[in-house]
Formats: structure tokens, sequence, C-alpha cells
């Protein structure tokens, strides 16, 4: 079995079969936001950009890293953008306990990751990645681990130093769409027309790509969409939220988001469902105890020294 390590909110999944096809969304989640893919190699964890390129089994949100893109800081506006004032309510949300599943779909075929995942604001969260391959995230209010059952090693660090793309899963909400949200403060919007199912558009241009954030007559966000251009002829990528779980009138979660991203003739998929959502309900203390998960694991600070290591476990049937 060979097993690669990808870099982002990172899984871990079996391409012996699929190496065309990995190929060809990796490059696609790059091009689609105009960087060279090659120029990601080599990156520390603890940095703003991702050491390698995701995998199939990442796509989702990884394919939209065409946002991680969205450039330098801009001037505060005075007013809370529409992205800010939806980010914000998710500060209602105090923990959400829930299980989630996300399925890949390009070229007809298909990768699934199932995950158990836990989350109590401010900074603490517990996921655990149930198939294809075991793996174990867990941040405890001060510190990041970061470990693959079979592995020798784990990775750790302060929460104060985890950036870029880690920092941005490690503070996102399940069931939010905080993953686009957070890298659109500061930047100033653009009123859009209201259509009938959208009555509320708003823009956001940046230096390789334009964002519409479009909401509902309930005010909830529903899509986003990913253009070239502020002219907004050529869709790149969107991204729809339905089933929502109303945690106040401000505020919801989605049960069930769908990516999709264009790349020529080519069509990439990637669900993710939300199943047994549990909202502002205590969470048991020790799920947060690292000691307790990785009573025997050695952690080191620095993730270069794990990505060579194949982790071993049993081939997922």
């Amino acid at each position: 079995m060979r097993v690669s390590l990808y870099l982002r909110t990172t899984d871990y999944t079996d391409f012996t079969d699929k190496d065309k096809m990995i190929k060809k969304t990796k490059v696609f989640s790059f091009l689609l936001a105009g960087i060279r893919p090659d120029s990601l190699r080599g990156r520390d964890p603890c940095s703003s950009v991702v050491k390698k390129l995701p995998g199939f089994g990442e796509l989702f949100f990884a394919m939209f890293v065409v946002t991680g893109l969205l450039g330098a800081n801009a001037a505060q506006a005075a007013e809370p953008t529409l992205a800010e004032k939806l980010c914000s309510s998710y500060t209602q949300v105090e923990s959400v306990s829930c299980r989630v599943r996300k399925t890949s779909e390009v070229d007809g075929k298909t990768a699934t990751l199932l995950s158990q995942v836990y989350y109590q604001r401010p900074d603490r969260m517990h996921v655990e990645n149930i198939a294809p391959i075991r793996r174990r995230i867990i941040a405890d209010g001060r510190q990041f681990y970061y470990y693959v059952e079979g592995m020798a090693k784990g990775f750790s660090c302060p929460l104060t130093k985890l950036e870029g793309e880690w920092s941005i899963m490690q503070k996102s909400v399940p069931g939010s769409a905080m993953e686009h949200l957070l890298r659109l403060k500061g930047v100033p919007e653009i009123p859009l027309d209201g259509v009938s199912d959208y009555p509320v558009r708003r823009g956001y241009a940046r230096e390789r790509v334009f964002v519409v954030l479009a909401c509902d007559s309930e005010g909830r966000l529903a899509r986003i969409e990913f253009f070239k251009t502020p002219e907004m002829k050529n869709l790149t990528a969107q991204v729809e939220y339905s089933d929502f779980k109303k945690v106040t009138d401000t505020c919801w979660l989605a049960g069930l988001q769908q990516g999709t991203a264009y790349f020529g003739a080519n069509t990439v998929r990637e669900t993710r469902r939300f199943d047994n959502l549990i909202i502002n309900k205590p969470i048991t203390a020790g799920l947060f105890d690292a000691a307790a998960f990785f009573p025997k694991v050695d952690f080191v600070d620095d993730f270069n020294k794990l990505t060579n290591e194949i982790p071993k476990q049993p081939q997922v049937k």
C-alpha cells in the first residue's frame, strides 16, 4: 500500500491507482488561484503557505485555495462588510460535535473521508479521521497536535505559531463558511444586484480572484462563487450551502456543503455532510486532553521530519 502525505487540513489516502487523477486535481487546484504548483513546495506548516499540494481526499476547500490567495491586508472599512458580519455571527456558536463525511469526485472516481469532530470556543478542537486512514488532531487551548496512527512521531506547535491553512482550519467552526470568510477580512466589498434566489449579493476583488457572497431571503449565506475577474464572466468554482441548522436568528450552520470547480472540460466536485450536529451543548473536557490520546507519541516541532514517513496501518477495505 502506498500512502502519500498532503498538507492542508491534511488527509492520508491510498492513491495507488489514481496517480493520473491526483496529478490533474493537484495542478487544477492551484491553477484556479493563479499559482504555480511547484512554488508551494518545501514550506513549513507553521507558515502562511501549504507545504505540498492537496490530495484527492482533501479536495474540498483545497480546490478552493483560490480564496487562499486573497492577498495582502487591505484597509479596514469603517462599517463591517457582509463577509465580516457573517464571520462574526459564528461567535454565537460555543461548541459543536458532529460526524463529517467528505466525498470527492473527479473523472468518475470517488474518494471518501470520514471524521468525528468536536469544537469548543475559543480554541479547542478534536478531529478524529476514521477512514480511510486513522489520524487525530487536537488543539487543547494552547498547543496543536497532529498524529497519524502508525507513525513513529507526531507534529506539535503552540497555537500562537500556527499560521496559514492550519490556523484557518483550527479557527473554523464545523458547518460554517469560515474557511472562506476569514480570508475576506478587511477586503472592501462591492454591492451587487440581487437575483431571485439570492436577494443579497456582495463582491470582493483581489489580485487573482473575484469572490461573490450570496445570501438567501432569510439572510443565510447560501452560495460563494469564484470568478477570475470582477466582470464575472468566467466562473472557476462555487460552494453551495444548504440543510441549515439554526443557532440564532443571525447564525446558521450548513449541514450540507457542495463544492464544484471547473477546469476546461473537467469538473471536480466535493460534498461535505455534517451529520448528528449537536450545537452549544457541553463537550467532555477529556476530549481535548492530548496526553490521554497520545500517551507514547513523541512530537516534533518541524513537520518536515514527518513527510517521508509512511504510516504503518492495516489497509482499509
